[in-house]
C-alpha cells in the first residue's frame, strides 16, 4: 500500500452571520484531495489530483447545508427492529450530535457515529475513511450491542454530489456501480463500487430538504448479539 498523507491543514468555511464556523481537515490519496468536516467527519470537498480546480462536492453550499436534516456524503440512515417490536428509523443527520473520533491504524479518519444516530439505537456504528487497493473507501461497521437479534433494513448512504457540475448515473443490481461524470464532459470521472457485501439495491431520493440528492441503499440483514457487519463504497478515479 502506498503511504498516505493526512495534511494538518484546518480550513474554516464562510458562514452566515451568527452561525458556528465549519472547519475541515484535508487529506490526500494518490488520486484525490479531499476534506472532512472536523465536527461530523463527513465529506466537504473531493477534488481530483488531475484537475485540482474541480470539486465533485457542493462545497459552495456547505454553509447553507450545515443544519439538522441536511445529509452529506459520509452520513448513514437505516431502520431496525427487535423481535416482536416495531421498525424504528435512525440517521446520522436528522439531529446531529458530536461524533467520537478514533485513532485506528491503517485509516485516514475514523469515528464512532453512534451518538448522532439517535438515542436508543441497539447498534454501535463506526465509520472509517481508508485507502485500500487503489481506492478511497467509506466503510461503516455495525455491531449489535444488545442481548437479542436485531434486524436491519434499508441501510442508506447519501451520495451528495454537486448536481450543477456533475451527472450521476446509478446501476442497480448485479455489478452495482454509480458513475459520476462532469457536465462539461472533461476527465476525470468517479466510479463508485460496493465495498464488500454492499450491492446497490435501490437508488433512493432523500428528504424534502435534499430532493436533488439520492442514497445508495443496500440489502438488509440480521445481527445476532455481539455480531457485526460492514457496508460501504469505494471511490475510483477514471481518466
Amino acid at each position: 500500500m502506498k503511504s498516505l498523507l493526512a495534511l494538518p491543514l484546518l480550513a474554516a468555511l464562510a458562514l452566515p452571520a451568527g452561525a458556528a464556523p465549519i472547519r475541515t481537515k484535508a487529506y490526500s490519496t494518490p488520486q484525490l484531495l479531499f476534506a472532512l468536516r472536523t465536527d461530523t467527519q463527513t465529506l466537504a470537498r473531493m477534488v481530483p489530483v488531475l484537475d485540482p480546480s474541480f470539486d465533485f462536492m457542493p462545497g459552495p453550499r456547505e454553509e447553507e447545508r450545515q443544519a439538522d436534516g441536511y445529509s452529506h456524503l459520509g452520513d448513514l440512515s437505516l431502520k431496525t427492529r427487535v423481535a416482536g417490536g416495531d421498525w424504528q428509523s435512525w440517521s446520522s443527520y436528522a439531529a446531529r450530535k458530536p461524533v467520537k473520533p478514533a485513532l485506528i491504524t491503517r485509516t485516514l479518519a475514523a469515528a464512532d457515529i453512534t451518538p448522532t444516530m439517535g438515542a436508543g439505537l441497539p447498534l454501535k456504528i463506526e465509520r472509517r475513511w481508508l485507502y485500500e487497493r487503489g481506492a478511497l473507501v467509506l466503510r461503516f461497521t455495525l455491531t449489535n450491542r444488545s442481548k437479542q437479534p436485531v434486524e436491519v433494513t434499508e441501510p442508506g448512504m447519501p451520495m451528495v454530489f454537486d448536481g450543477s457540475m456533475v451527472a450521476v448515473r446509478p446501476r442497480v443490481g448485479d455489478n452495482s456501480s454509480v458513475m459520476v461524470t462532469r457536465q462539461d464532459q472533461q476527465p476525470p470521472a468517479l466510479r463508485l463500487e460496493p465495498d464488500a457485501k454492499t450491492p446497490l439495491t435501490h437508488w433512493a431520493s432523500l428528504t424534502a430538504s435534499d430532493q436533488e440528492f439520492s442514497a445508495w441503499v443496500t440489502d438488509g440483514f440480521t445481527l445476532a448479539p455481539g455480531a457485526q457487519r460492514s457496508i460501504g463504497v469505494r471511490f475510483l478515479v477514471q481518466k
